[in-house]
């Protein structure tokens, strides 16, 4: 068997890397309501569920997979009287998605580490201190590391302090971060981060994506290598905001956008959503945009990544 190719090699190969897409609209498809307390527990009691989705990527032509580690972090699971069960759910969300994609096809297939802003019981109120969540992802970010991930998919950035917070606690592992900001586009069509302009979160004022991305780079200070990603965010959204990142960021490019909206109690409807064919033509056109990643978030499921992995192979992207 040849070496593994490194990630950043596979990255800096000019075609694009497709990665998965949604694992917790998943696991509500397949019967799991994702705002439970069991959902935070799912790696170690629904193992099976959870490394089918992994596996259906993986068969579906995913070369990235992002671990089920998104909500793991300390704080969160300390809130929800999980603490105890802090190593081994992380642990569990690398080993069982290296195992399922590694027996599911064979083509060469890397894990990225989950780190988030999620907070307990989805409220952004709940997060700690900048201080305690920059130690609490350095903390997260070396365990997942240490379990075998690739890289790091630090998800669901919404605003400038939360996300230096993350990002610089992330980076201590030394691995690769793929930067996920969630964005939106306003009536002028200026594209920002979600959170900028919303008294819910952290930042008051309606600040272009530009200058809130100017901010987070320039308090990294080059430290590990980094891809700008736009995640979690519409799909009519996502080429606005990769087209302002790139009048301030000249590396690497990701997205990987959502299908459809939450419909409570955690579900997710995408009755009104693209299409897999519609999907594939949408990255089609972030790809010629110089996207190097390129997947789904909430409600993009194997489908629609089989659909990505057939349409890029046919037309050469």
């Amino acid at each position: 068997m040849s070496k593994k190719m490194s990630f950043l090699d596979r990255l800096s190969s000019g075609q694009p890397v497709v990665l998965d897409g949604a694992v917790n609209t998943e696991l509500s498809r397949r019967g799991l309501l994702f705002n439970t307390h069991e959902w935070l527990k799912v790696n170690l009691e629904s193992p099976s569920t959870l490394a089918q989705i992994h596996a259906d990527y993986a068969r579906a032509g995913a070369e990235l997979h992002i671990a089920n580690s998104f909500s793991t972090a300390r704080h969160v699971l300390e809130a929800a009287g999980l603490a105890t069960h802090y190593d081994a759910l992380n642990r569990a969300a690398v080993e069982l998605c290296r195992e399922a994609v590694d027996g599911a096809a064979a083509h060469q297939q890397w894990i990225a580490g989950s780190l988030s802003t999620y907070a307990a019981d989805h409220d952004r109120n709940n997060l700690p201190s900048l201080e305690i969540l920059e130690k609490n992802a350095g903390e997260h970010a070396m365990l997942l590391a240490k379990s075998g991930c690739d890289l790091l998919a630090v998800e669901m950035l919404f605003d400038v302090d939360v996300s230096i917070a993350v990002l610089k606690g992330a980076a201590r592992a030394g691995l690769p971060i793929s930067m996920g900001l969630v964005c939106t586009v306003d009536t002028s069509g200026q594209a920002m981060l979600f959170g900028t302009g919303r008294a819910s979160v952290r930042g008051t004022d309606d600040v272009p994506l530009q200058q809130s991305l100017s901010r987070i780079l320039d308090a990294l200070s080059d430290t590990v290598p980094l891809i700008v990603t736009v995640m979690h965010s519409e799909s009519e959204h996502t080429g606005p905001a990769l087209a302002a990142i790139g009048q301030c960021w000249d590396g690497e490019i990701g997205a990987y956008p959502n299908n459809g909206y939450y419909a409570a109690p955690g579900g997710w409807d995408i009755s009104k959503g693209y299409t897999p064919s519609q999907f594939a033509k949408s990255c089609q056109g972030w790809v010629n945009q110089g996207v190097s990643v390129v997947g789904g978030c909430c409600g993009v499921g194997p489908e629609h990544i089989r659909a990505l992995s057939t349409h890029l192979r046919i037309h050469g992207a």
